[in-house]
């Protein structure tokens, strides 16, 4: 596992804690930017966090 897959699952973890925020504290959903309300901004961080750790677990990115 290289540095590129670490940060991967770094970013991922963070967008995925700040989807479970926004979806504790509706006024954190401020800061995503994605379409609709409140609860379709959390579950949409929290499902592109846990796809940021999925590839950062999975997929080899070289480093060049």
């Amino acid at each position: 596992m290289n540095f590129i897959n670490q940060v991967f699952i770094v970013i991922g973890i963070i967008v995925t804690l700040i989807g479970i925020g926004a979806l504790l504290n509706p006024s954190i959903a401020r800061i995503i930017n994605f379409p609709g309300g409140e609860r379709i901004k959390a579950i949409g961080a929290m499902a592109i966090g846990l796809i940021f750790v999925i590839i950062g677990f999975i997929v080899n990115i070289p480093m060049e």
